[in-house]
Formats: C-alpha cells, sequence, structure tokens
C-alpha cells in the first residue's frame, strides 16, 4: 500500500496569513478627511484682486510702493528700490533720448563710411532683443537720422526679426520650465499666456502693437508655445512700429523747421499713440473675459497639489 505525502500549497499559506496582513494594511491607511482633499481654496490675495473690478482694486502702483506695511518687510524694501531704479532710468531715457543720440551721431556716421557698417546696427538690434535689455527705439532713431527712412527701415527690420527669433529659440528650448513657473506665480503672467494662447495670430498681433515690449511679448509667446510662423507673422505685421520710430530719426535730420515735417511728425507720434493703447484696451478686455477660468484652474491645482503633499506625508 502506497502513501501519498501531501505538501501544503502556497495559496494554503497565504491564506492563512491573508487576514493578518489586511489588518495591518487597513491600519497603514491614512484617515484623510475627503471634504478637505475636495474643497476648492479660496483665491490667494493676488486672485482675488484680478478677480475684482477695476474700481475695487488696489490703489495704484506709487500708492503700493509707499505702504507703510511693505516698508517693513525687507523683501518688499529690496522690490521697491529695484522699481524705483527701472523708473529713474526709463524717465533719464526718455528725458535724455535726443541728447544720447547727438552723442552717438559720430559713431554713426562713421558706419555709414565703412564698408558692411550697416551690420553693426543689425547686431546691436540683436542682442537688444533679449531681455531685461532695451534701447532698440534709440538705435532706430540714430539709424532713421544717418541712413534715412528707406534703408533705415530695411536694417531695424533686419535687425528686429532677427533678434526676436534668437530671443524666441532660447526662450522656447531652455526657459518653458521658466515659464510654467511664471505662471504658477504670478496671476498677470498666467492671465496674459491664457489670452496669447486663446487668442492665436490675432492676438499676438495685437499684442505686439499694445505698450508691452516686444522683446518681452516674445518671450512669452516662446513660453506658451505658439508656433513660430504664427509668431514671425506677427513680428512682420508688427514692423510700422519700427517704421515710425525710423521715420521720427530720418525727420529730426531734416528740416526741423519745415511745417510739413513737423505735421508729418505729429501725426506719425499720435496714431502710434492711439494705436498702443487699442492694443492695450483689447488686451485687458479679453484678460477680463478668462480671469474667472484661469483662477478656478490655478485653485483646483493647488488644490490636487494639497491632496498629494498630505497622502505622501502620511
Amino acid at each position: 500500500m502506497s502513501t501519498t505525502s501531501v505538501h501544503p500549497r502556497p495559496c494554503d499559506s497565504y491564506l492563512s496569513t491573508a487576514p493578518h496582513q489586511d489588518i495591518e494594511e487597513d491600519k497603514a491607511v491614512p484617515q484623510v478627511d475627503v471634504r478637505y482633499l475636495t474643497r476648492t481654496p479660496s483665491p490667494t490675495p493676488s486672485e482675488s484682486e484680478a478677480l475684482s473690478s477695476e474700481k475695487k482694486r488696489r490703489p495704484g502702483l506709487l500708492l503700493n510702493l509707499l505702504d507703510p506695511g511693505k516698508l517693513k518687510n525687507p523683501r518688499e524694501l529690496l522690490r521697491i528700490a529695484i522699481t524705483a531704479a527701472v523708473v529713474a532710468l526709463l524717465i533719464l531715457f526718455v528725458v535724455y533720448q535726443q541728447n544720447i543720440v547727438n552723442w552717438l551721431k559720430p559713431f554713426a556716421n562713421w558706419m555709414r563710411r565703412t564698408p558692411g557698417g550697416w551690420l553693426i546696427p543689425i547686431a546691436i538690434l540683436i542682442l537688444l532683443s533679449f531681455p531685461p535689455l532695451f534701447g532698440h527705439e534709440i538705435i532706430a532713431i540714430l539709424v532713421g537720422d544717418v541712413w534715412g527712412v528707406g534703408i533705415g527701415f530695411g536694417i531695424v527690420a533686419a535687425g528686429t526679426i532677427l533678434g526676436e527669433l534668437a530671443t524666441y529659440m532660447v526662450f522656447r528650448w531652455f526657459c518653458m520650465a521658466r515659464g510654467r513657473k511664471m505662471e504658477e506665480k504670478k496671476v498677470k503672467y498666467a492671465l496674459l499666456a491664457e489670452v496669447i494662447r486663446r487668442g492665436g495670430f490675432l492676438m499676438a498681433v495685437v499684442v505686439r502693437y499694445s505698450a508691452i515690449p516686444g522683446h518681452l511679448t516674445t518671450a512669452v509667446f516662446a513660453t506658451c508655445g505658439m508656433n513660430v510662423f504664427i509668431f514671425l507673422g506677427a513680428a512682420f505685421l508688427s514692423l510700422p512700429k519700427q517704421l515710425a520710430t525710423v521715420y521720427l530719426g530720418d525727420a529730426q535730420s531734416s528740416d526741423a523747421s519745415s511745417r510739413t515735417t513737423r505735421t508729418i511728425k505729429t501725426i506719425v507720434i499720435i496714431a502710434t499713440i492711439l494705436i498702443t493703447i487699442f492694443a492695450m484696451r483689447y488686451v485687458r478686455s479679453e484678460t477680463e473675459k478668462v480671469k474667472e477660468a484661469v483662477v478656478y484652474r490655478r485653485r483646483k491645482a493647488s488644490t490636487t497639489l494639497r491632496a498629494y503633499e498630505l497622502l505622501r506625508n502620511h
């Protein structure tokens, strides 16, 4: 008579220990209030300010900078100092712009006499296209003063397009993560980025005509993922802004007492101001349309991040 040895099956040992393991696993599950994880948090102060109407918003920039509460914060003091320095530089730039042009005119005349000298302002314009540098207007006026409105506009257009394209590529390849962080931290940046994404080509052209410096809009276009051909199309269509600046330089080199010259110069300045105001008002109106959706999405993203951190800590 043969005897058969019975070996325990693997499942037997598993079944015998399974209840105990389940109990241990149940003990390890964190007890979390689901309502806390699913509730959308209240807007931050900056988001509340963006959602409020124009009349209910905080005082202007000057009053904010002079707020006694902010003067006690070292970080706010540093920000105020930087803002004041930038404003002072801009004021000096506007006041002494003509003096700067006159000071640079001998150098500009040398460039015109030098073979291939027209490449120098193009290279300077390309360099000044990278934020936070500025000074395109001085170069454009100088070029118009020396080369005239015809050749001068060609030089400025070439430097502008090449410089903006270089800025676009650098920010597209190396600053995408930085752009996403800016959208997470800065509400105004997030609103502008959303308006650009929704507006497409038309919005790109309008933003280029606004008071926002062109090289700054290029950085936003790149980090928003705008197609390079849409960007180039908007850049080409915004070249009349450079044409106006070149013409002002050409006009001041001619007979300044000419009535026709003064009239055309005044018309160019007024038209540029009106177009800029219209562009800014259009961008602002489009921003009003998307701000609720942008703030809500930011709040939901904050909820998701809070839930992830809470579960990870448990």
